[in-house]
Protein backbone atom coordinates (compact mmCIF):
# COMPACT_ATOMS: atom_id res chain seq x y z
CA UNK A 1 0.00 0.00 0.00
CA UNK A 2 1.29 3.47 -0.92
CA UNK A 3 1.81 5.96 1.86
CA UNK A 4 -0.26 9.17 1.52
CA UNK A 5 2.59 11.33 0.11
CA UNK A 6 3.53 8.64 -2.43
CA UNK A 7 -0.03 8.70 -3.79
CA UNK A 8 0.26 12.38 -4.73
CA UNK A 9 2.14 14.41 -7.29
CA UNK A 10 2.56 18.12 -7.90
CA UNK A 11 1.79 19.27 -11.45
CA UNK A 12 1.26 22.67 -13.04
CA UNK A 13 -1.50 23.98 -15.29
CA UNK A 14 0.04 24.42 -18.75
CA UNK A 15 0.63 28.07 -19.76
CA UNK A 16 -0.71 29.40 -16.45
CA UNK A 17 1.92 27.50 -14.45
CA UNK A 18 -0.36 27.31 -11.42
CA UNK A 19 0.56 24.44 -9.07
CA UNK A 20 -1.92 21.58 -8.78
CA UNK A 21 -1.72 18.63 -6.40
CA UNK A 22 -3.20 15.45 -7.86
CA UNK A 23 -3.83 12.00 -6.43
CA UNK A 24 -2.76 9.04 -8.53
CA UNK A 25 -5.84 7.03 -7.56
CA UNK A 26 -8.21 9.79 -8.74
CA UNK A 27 -9.01 11.26 -12.13
CA UNK A 28 -6.07 13.48 -13.11
CA UNK A 29 -6.09 16.55 -15.31
CA UNK A 30 -5.83 15.51 -18.97
CA UNK A 31 -5.81 17.15 -22.39
CA UNK A 32 -9.57 17.71 -22.39
CA UNK A 33 -9.39 19.41 -18.99
CA UNK A 34 -6.78 21.81 -20.36
CA UNK A 35 -8.71 22.52 -23.57
CA UNK A 36 -11.90 23.26 -21.65
CA UNK A 37 -10.02 25.44 -19.16
CA UNK A 38 -8.44 27.44 -21.96
CA UNK A 39 -11.67 27.85 -23.95
CA UNK A 40 -14.08 28.87 -21.17
CA UNK A 41 -14.84 32.58 -20.82
CA UNK A 42 -15.68 34.21 -17.49
CA UNK A 43 -16.26 37.93 -17.09
CA UNK A 44 -14.75 39.76 -14.15
CA UNK A 45 -17.18 39.70 -11.23
CA UNK A 46 -19.16 36.66 -12.38
CA UNK A 47 -19.92 33.66 -10.17
CA UNK A 48 -18.56 30.28 -11.28
CA UNK A 49 -19.65 26.73 -10.43
CA UNK A 50 -17.69 23.59 -11.31
CA UNK A 51 -19.89 20.49 -11.34
CA UNK A 52 -17.75 17.51 -10.33
CA UNK A 53 -14.81 19.72 -9.41
CA UNK A 54 -12.45 16.89 -8.35
CA UNK A 55 -9.06 18.50 -7.53
CA UNK A 56 -10.17 21.99 -8.57
CA UNK A 57 -8.25 22.30 -11.87
CA UNK A 58 -11.11 24.05 -13.70
CA UNK A 59 -11.64 26.41 -10.76
CA UNK A 60 -7.98 27.41 -11.09
CA UNK A 61 -8.51 28.10 -14.78
CA UNK A 62 -11.60 30.20 -13.95
CA UNK A 63 -9.63 32.19 -11.37
CA UNK A 64 -7.62 33.96 -14.07
CA UNK A 65 -10.72 36.03 -14.96
CA UNK A 66 -11.11 37.51 -11.44
CA UNK A 67 -14.57 36.05 -10.76
CA UNK A 68 -16.70 37.22 -7.84
CA UNK A 69 -16.86 33.70 -6.44
CA UNK A 70 -15.73 30.14 -7.09
CA UNK A 71 -17.83 27.14 -6.07
CA UNK A 72 -17.15 23.45 -6.59
CA UNK A 73 -19.35 20.45 -5.91
CA UNK A 74 -18.22 16.82 -5.85
CA UNK A 75 -19.38 13.42 -4.58
CA UNK A 76 -16.16 12.70 -2.71
CA UNK A 77 -14.87 14.47 0.43
CA UNK A 78 -11.35 13.30 -0.49
CA UNK A 79 -11.54 15.17 -3.81
CA UNK A 80 -12.81 18.30 -2.07
CA UNK A 81 -9.97 18.16 0.46
CA UNK A 82 -7.51 18.12 -2.43
CA UNK A 83 -9.35 20.99 -4.15
CA UNK A 84 -9.22 23.00 -0.92
CA UNK A 85 -5.45 22.46 -0.71
CA UNK A 86 -5.06 23.58 -4.34
CA UNK A 87 -7.08 26.72 -3.68
CA UNK A 88 -4.92 27.54 -0.66
CA UNK A 89 -1.54 27.09 -2.38
CA UNK A 90 -2.74 29.44 -5.14
CA UNK A 91 -4.06 32.06 -2.73
CA UNK A 92 -7.71 31.49 -3.66
CA UNK A 93 -10.95 30.97 -1.78
CA UNK A 94 -13.71 28.67 -2.98
CA UNK A 95 -16.92 27.26 -1.57
CA UNK A 96 -16.51 23.48 -1.82
CA UNK A 97 -19.58 21.31 -1.27
CA UNK A 98 -19.98 17.55 -1.01
CA UNK A 99 -23.27 16.62 -2.69
CA UNK A 100 -24.99 14.43 -5.24
CA UNK A 101 -25.59 16.44 -8.40
CA UNK A 102 -29.24 15.43 -8.61
CA UNK A 103 -29.89 16.74 -5.09
CA UNK A 104 -27.66 19.83 -5.12
CA UNK A 105 -29.40 23.19 -4.63
CA UNK A 106 -27.82 26.65 -4.55
CA UNK A 107 -28.41 30.23 -5.62
CA UNK A 108 -27.91 30.40 -9.42
CA UNK A 109 -24.55 31.12 -11.06
CA UNK A 110 -23.41 33.17 -14.04
CA UNK A 111 -21.14 30.41 -15.37
CA UNK A 112 -21.03 26.62 -14.95
CA UNK A 113 -18.13 24.44 -16.12
CA UNK A 114 -18.03 20.66 -16.25
CA UNK A 115 -15.84 17.84 -17.52
CA UNK A 116 -18.45 15.07 -17.09
CA UNK A 117 -18.17 11.28 -17.34
CA UNK A 118 -17.85 10.27 -21.00
CA UNK A 119 -19.20 6.73 -20.96
CA UNK A 120 -22.58 5.16 -20.39
CA UNK A 121 -22.64 2.81 -17.43
CA UNK A 122 -21.80 -0.73 -18.60
CA UNK A 123 -22.63 -3.88 -16.70
CA UNK A 124 -21.33 -3.78 -13.14
CA UNK A 125 -18.52 -6.21 -13.90
CA UNK A 126 -17.03 -3.71 -16.38
CA UNK A 127 -17.00 -0.70 -14.04
CA UNK A 128 -13.66 0.29 -12.55
CA UNK A 129 -13.31 -1.03 -9.00
CA UNK A 130 -11.80 2.30 -7.98
CA UNK A 131 -14.86 4.36 -6.99
CA UNK A 132 -13.13 7.67 -7.82
CA UNK A 133 -12.32 6.58 -11.37
CA UNK A 134 -15.66 4.84 -11.86
CA UNK A 135 -17.54 8.07 -11.06
CA UNK A 136 -15.24 10.10 -13.32
CA UNK A 137 -15.64 7.81 -16.33
CA UNK A 138 -19.15 6.34 -16.15
CA UNK A 139 -22.54 8.03 -16.01
CA UNK A 140 -23.97 6.06 -13.08
CA UNK A 141 -24.45 9.19 -10.96
CA UNK A 142 -24.26 11.82 -13.70
CA UNK A 143 -26.20 11.10 -16.88
CA UNK A 144 -26.56 13.79 -19.53
CA UNK A 145 -30.16 14.28 -18.42
CA UNK A 146 -29.12 14.73 -14.77
CA UNK A 147 -26.33 17.11 -15.79
CA UNK A 148 -28.54 19.34 -17.92
CA UNK A 149 -31.34 19.37 -15.35
CA UNK A 150 -28.80 20.58 -12.79
CA UNK A 151 -27.52 23.18 -15.24
CA UNK A 152 -31.00 24.51 -15.84
CA UNK A 153 -31.64 24.66 -12.09
CA UNK A 154 -28.30 26.25 -11.11
CA UNK A 155 -27.68 28.68 -13.98
CA UNK A 156 -28.97 32.24 -14.13
CA UNK A 157 -31.14 33.26 -17.08
CA UNK A 158 -28.82 33.80 -20.07
CA UNK A 159 -26.02 32.20 -18.04
CA UNK A 160 -23.32 30.13 -19.78
CA UNK A 161 -22.48 26.46 -19.33
CA UNK A 162 -19.14 25.19 -20.69
CA UNK A 163 -18.45 21.48 -21.07
CA UNK A 164 -16.28 19.02 -22.96
CA UNK A 165 -17.39 15.61 -24.17
CA UNK A 166 -16.73 12.92 -26.76
CA UNK A 167 -17.47 14.13 -30.29
CA UNK A 168 -19.19 10.86 -31.19
CA UNK A 169 -21.87 11.55 -28.56
CA UNK A 170 -22.86 14.95 -29.93
CA UNK A 171 -26.20 13.67 -31.24
CA UNK A 172 -27.06 12.25 -27.79
CA UNK A 173 -26.07 15.54 -26.17
CA UNK A 174 -28.34 17.53 -28.49
CA UNK A 175 -31.21 15.11 -27.83
CA UNK A 176 -30.76 15.45 -24.06
CA UNK A 177 -30.62 19.24 -24.35
CA UNK A 178 -34.01 19.24 -26.08
CA UNK A 179 -35.56 18.07 -22.81
CA UNK A 180 -33.82 20.71 -20.68
CA UNK A 181 -33.87 24.52 -20.22
CA UNK A 182 -30.42 24.73 -21.86
CA UNK A 183 -29.66 25.35 -25.53
CA UNK A 184 -26.53 24.86 -27.61
CA UNK A 185 -24.93 28.16 -28.70
CA UNK A 186 -21.31 27.35 -29.65
CA UNK A 187 -19.34 24.22 -30.49
CA UNK A 188 -15.63 23.63 -31.05
CA UNK A 189 -14.54 20.28 -32.45
CA UNK A 190 -11.18 18.87 -31.33
CA UNK A 191 -9.36 16.76 -33.94
CA UNK A 192 -6.62 14.15 -33.59
CA UNK A 193 -3.60 14.67 -35.89
CA UNK A 194 -3.09 10.93 -36.19
CA UNK A 195 -6.57 10.00 -37.38
CA UNK A 196 -7.88 13.37 -38.64
CA UNK A 197 -11.08 12.51 -36.78
CA UNK A 198 -12.88 14.67 -34.21
CA UNK A 199 -12.40 13.07 -30.81
CA UNK A 200 -13.89 15.71 -28.51
CA UNK A 201 -16.19 18.70 -28.62
CA UNK A 202 -16.23 21.77 -26.39
CA UNK A 203 -19.70 23.26 -25.99
CA UNK A 204 -21.10 26.54 -24.77
CA UNK A 205 -24.70 26.16 -23.63
CA UNK A 206 -27.04 28.97 -22.59
CA UNK A 207 -30.07 29.09 -20.37
CA UNK A 208 -32.69 30.70 -22.54
CA UNK A 209 -34.53 30.39 -25.79
CA UNK A 210 -33.13 28.55 -28.80
CA UNK A 211 -30.83 30.59 -31.03
CA UNK A 212 -28.35 30.10 -33.87
CA UNK A 213 -25.43 27.75 -33.23
CA UNK A 214 -21.92 28.98 -34.02
CA UNK A 215 -19.12 26.56 -34.85
CA UNK A 216 -15.74 27.96 -33.86
CA UNK A 217 -12.42 27.20 -35.54
CA UNK A 218 -11.48 23.59 -34.71
CA UNK A 219 -8.70 22.68 -32.33
CA UNK A 220 -6.05 19.98 -32.78
CA UNK A 221 -4.61 17.70 -30.17
CA UNK A 222 -0.78 17.60 -30.01
CA UNK A 223 0.68 15.22 -32.61
CA UNK A 224 2.47 13.25 -29.89
CA UNK A 225 -0.20 13.15 -27.21
CA UNK A 226 1.68 10.96 -24.75
CA UNK A 227 4.83 13.06 -24.91
CA UNK A 228 2.91 16.33 -24.61
CA UNK A 229 0.88 15.01 -21.72
CA UNK A 230 3.96 13.83 -19.89
CA UNK A 231 5.81 17.12 -20.41
CA UNK A 232 2.84 19.16 -19.25
CA UNK A 233 2.21 16.96 -16.24
CA UNK A 234 -1.02 15.51 -17.64
CA UNK A 235 -2.45 12.03 -17.40
CA UNK A 236 -4.61 10.73 -20.22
Amino acid sequence: MERPQENRRLDYLPKLKLPLWQRKDMFCMNTDTVLLGEQMVVKSGESVLDLGCNNGALLLYASRFSPASLTGVDLFPEALALAEENMQINGLEAELICADLAEFRHLPFDVIVCNPPYFKTPDTDSINKNSFLAAARHEASCTLETLFAAGGRLLKDKGRFYMVHRADRLAEIIAALSESPLTLREATLVFDHRTHQATAVILELRKGKLGPVRFREPLWRPENVESSAENAGLQQ
